[in-house]
């Protein structure tokens, strides 16, 4: 069992020698690994080849394991990481499973593979507003870029997966078994081990550019007891959920940065028909392949760790915040002083009987709308009529806030802020764990992570806020910066529980909280920013 010391390398206190250990690794030219997206290298040149790769397996043998996380560990990896334990509710109890006899792909599925079979079979991937700003930021579609060939796909969904598993003659892997190719029988932590190991997977602090990716097989000291590699530590892989009644993401992607994420038990994710760029997935079948691979000649190079990102304090208040509409009802915010990042405000996310919302598009035409956006990118607004159902929003810049309004008439009563879907894709912020959303509070941060999860839904959370909470922050890895998104009135915060994205509802779901609010992006102190977290109706009327 994973002592408290050792769940606490990689908690609050320990990322620092961590990063110290990985980086003396690569002074003692460690060879386990890769380079990035960027890489001068080609993938022919280290033994690449798609085909192949569909034909790599390993094989699991038939027996029962050990399943799940003991209540012991679960506490001691949530006190390591400075986290309500309430974090680590989807990490099963554990107990005793069995699997018969089955193959796992020995990678994930990779770009290459990917674009072999859309070219075979001509899938379509549907570019919706969940794509919007993280697809140029990672660099990864289209997929079909022989320099990244051997990275692994993201952005699928389960239907992506599913259908490249039936093309490829096999399936995707049930949770159980997913768990027990990552694992072994010896109940294991981690496919390495018991304690976090800086040179088994990439394990980022934050700052970390959304195009950083590793070719598949970069880290062998990260193999599980089967030979799998990249079980953990480089996209989070969709199986099927042991009722079989859905699929969910196991294991855990690079931009995780906690060692309960790394455990095998983890399971994170969000409505399984969407997207985001740590999604991806790996391939099992109850039969070896016809011409199985179990030798291959595929060795990627060694690694070379990304360059981080600043932030652009120079920037800060001396160049504009600009805003523009996109294909749906969806704000985007793009802001200089934090480079490779985007946010965007879905205006609505669903439906508003009788307009669409963003989650409708493309499928439904009726979500686009035609926005008007002034020439300096300062104001941008739209309206919506629909019978005697109308609906204007407007939105504007002044320094390093974005206010709004939304106006209606005979629309649905549910028409209020918990509609609306702010998300957050930054290398600054973006935290798979939650880590960085929160509200201030007596001028402090409480992060979302320390607060119980409320509700029952698996791939969502809503924070215990304060009871005269007002709004949401998001909190920079450096504790420099912050996001806040501020409602006229009372409010709850909550979200997905993968994709970093804020609703702000009423106290009871469905209570109106107004008709507008604000968005700061701000470089200071939680207490210098704790006066900004007001706003009036009376500043919306602009």
């Amino acid at each position: 069992m994973m002592t408290l010391c050792e769940a606490a390398v990689w908690g609050p206190a320990g990322g620092m020698a961590a990063a110290v250990a990985f980086l003396a690794l690569f002074a003692c030219g460690c060879s386990c690994g890769c380079g990035t997206g960027g890489a001068a290298e080609r993938p022919t040149d280290f033994g690449y080849d798609p085909e192949t790769l569909d034909r790599t397996m390993v094989r699991v043998g038939r027996g029962e394991f050990v399943y799940g996380l003991r209540e012991e560990q679960r506490l001691a990896a949530a006190a390591g990481a400075g986290v309500h334990v309430e974090q680590l509710k989807f990490h099963a109890p554990q107990r005793t499973e069995s699997t018969g006899e089955f193959w796992i792909d020995k990678y994930p599925v990779t770009r290459g593979q990917f674009a072999r079979f859309l070219k075979e079979t001509g899938h379509e991937i549907e570019h919706n507003g969940w794509v919007i700003g993280w697809r140029e930021l990672t660099r990864s579609w289209p997929p079909d870029d022989p320099a990244q060939a051997w990275l692994p796909m993201i952005g699928v969904n389960s239907i992506d997966a599913e259908a490249y598993a039936r093309w490829a003659g096999k399936r995707l892997p049930t949770e159980i078994e997913w768990e027990k190719a990552a694992r072994g029988t010896d109940g294991r932590l981690m496919p390495w081990g018991n304690a976090p190991d800086p040179a088994a997977c990439w394990r980022g602090e934050g700052n970390t550019p959304f195009d950083t990716m590793f070719p598949v097989g970069s880290f062998p000291r990260g193999a599980s007891p089967y030979g799998a590699m990249d079980m953990e530590g480089l996209v989070g892989q969709y199986v099927v959920t042991a009722d079989g009644k859905s699929h969910v993401l196991a294991g855990s992607s690079l931009l995780h940065t906690t060692a309960y994420s790394r455990f095998v038990t983890n399971r994170f994710g969000w409505h399984p028909q969407m997207r985001n760029y740590v999604t991806g997935f790996r391939c099992a079948s109850d039969v070896p392949p016809k011409g199985l691979v179990t030798d291959d000649r595929y060795s990627p190079p060694p690694v070379r760790p990304p360059s981080p990102l600043a932030i652009r304090r120079d920037a800060y208040l001396q160049e504009p915040v600009r805003i523009e509409g996109m294909e749906a009802c969806i704000l985007r915010i793009t802001v200089p002083w934090f480079p490779g990042s985007v946010w965007t405000l879905d205006v609505p996310e669903g439906r508003w009987e009788p307009f669409a919302g963003a989650n409708d598009w493309p499928r439904n035409p009726e979500a686009l709308v035609n926005w008007r956006v002034s020439p300096d990118g300062q104001r941008a607004s739209y309206v919506r009529e629909q019978g005697d159902s109308r609906v204007e929003f407007t939105a504007w810049v002044e320094g390093h806030t974005v206010y709004y309004r939304f106006d209606t008439r005979r629309i649905d009563p549910r028409a209020n802020l918990a509609g609306l879907c702010f998300r957050t894709i930054s290398p600054f912020f973006s935290s798979q764990e939650r880590l960085t959303l929160g509200v201030i509070a007596d001028g402090q941060f409480r992060s979302s992570a320390t607060m119980p999860v409320q509700g029952t839904n698996p791939f969502g959370w809503t924070a215990a806020a304060p009871k005269d909470c007002n709004h949401g922050v998001v909190r920079s890895f450096d504790g420099t910066a912050w996001v806040a998104h501020v409602a006229t009135g009372a409010c709850r915060i909550g979200g997905n529980l993968s994709n970093p994205c804020m609703h702000l509802e009423g106290p009871s779901r469905g209570d109106q909280n107004g008709n507008g609010g604000k968005m700061v992006f701000f470089l200071g102190t939680a207490k210098e920013l704790d006066p900004l977290l007001k706003v009036t109706p009376e500043e919306l009327k602009r």
